[in-house]
């Protein structure tokens, strides 16, 4: 008996407006029409009234997009300095942040609690080691203890507190896309920050990365300066964190962990440190990354803004 032909499909189905037409489903956004609804900037040292434009829109184009800025956080590393009037048009929160002590066999005692959040600076000029995760996990763990193991509610009813880390998002730089995707120290970093991500109350700060100039020169030559390049490698940290954290467990700010004078004092290994994305492009840079690797606009909203009014409970 010869085989039974399959029904015919009707017509319609592939009429101008049917649902197999090319132009049925309407193609996603570009990437260049994403932006947020607004920007809160959780990383800033300015201690002075800014002048227009804003710092964080420095070096753009006139022609680009500039949300609102709804709120900016000051980071103030001496308790006692006076905080500044105004950063970004708008009155900064003010945090104190604990510098994690990369050389210590244990983890610190952290105590400088605001507002339900604790921030940890992670001081360093190149990628963590395996002893040195274990330290920053240490401390996260250490203070999970204290909030009930970060489960959604302690015993006395209420969220644990956030804690929020800087300086791990993107490490210090090194390589290229291509010799990194093979080298230890990336694997390692991928393989600490899905551990990382197990803490549901743990964010991770997007800043601006750095470069051991001498060391990253070695092999490389000073390919950080070719920005595709410097992209690629930006998404190569971006996109697994993503993976991992999720969107809404990113918060964006324009400045590095610390200011690089300050960073080659307190990193275990000081070095000769650059900043090849200038404070005014990082947020441009970050937003093109995280539109091109697929995320919407509630996602830009999130990272750009909305997740740092969440940990630190800005109104």
């Amino acid at each position: 008996m010869a085989p039974k032909r399959p029904p015919p499909l009707p017509k319609s189905l592939f009429a101008p407006q049917g649902p197999l037409s090319p132009n049925f489903h309407p193609p996603p956004p570009s990437p260049t029409s994403i932006h947020p609804e607004y920007i809160i900037d959780s990383h800033s040292f300015v201690k002075r009234l800014e002048p227009t434009p804003d710092p964080i829109y420095e070096g753009l184009e006139s022609a680009y997009p500039r949300p609102p800025v709804k709120s900016a956080i000051q980071v103030k590393m001496d308790v006692s300095a006076e905080p500044a009037k105004a950063v970004l048009g708008v009155k900064p929160f003010s945090i104190h942040p604990t510098v994690l002590n990369l050389t210590l066999v244990t983890p610190p005692s952290i105590t400088n609690i605001a507002k339900g959040a604790v921030d940890i600076i992670v001081p360093s000029t190149f990628p963590l080691s395996e002893t040195e995760w274990d330290l920053l996990e240490e401390a996260v763990n250490a203070l999970d203890g204290c909030w009930g193991n970060g489960t959604s509610l302690n015993e006395e009813g209420k969220e644990p507190g956030k804690i929020v880390i800087s300086g791990i998002l993107p490490p210090p730089l090194t390589k290229t896309a291509t010799p990194l995707l093979s080298s230890d120290a990336y694997n390692l970093h991928l393989a600490r920050i899905a551990n990382l991500s197990l803490h549901a109350n743990v964010y991770l700060k997007a800043l601006p990365p750095v470069v051991d100039v001498i060391q990253a020169k070695e092999k490389e030559g000073g390919w950080w300066s070719d920005r595709k390049e410097l992209e690629r490698v930006l998404r190569m940290y971006i996109s697994p964190v993503i993976e991992a954290f999720g969107t809404h467990r990113i918060i964006f700010g324009s400045t590095p962990a610390l200011p690089l004078a300050e960073l080659t004092k307190v990193s275990p290994i000081p070095g000769d440190l650059e900043q090849p994305i200038p404070n005014g492009e990082w947020y441009s840079v970050l937003r093109k990354v995280i539109s091109e690797l697929g995320e919407g606009r509630e996602e830009m909203s999130g990272v750009m803004g909305g997740n740092a009014a969440k940990a630190y409970a800005l109104a």
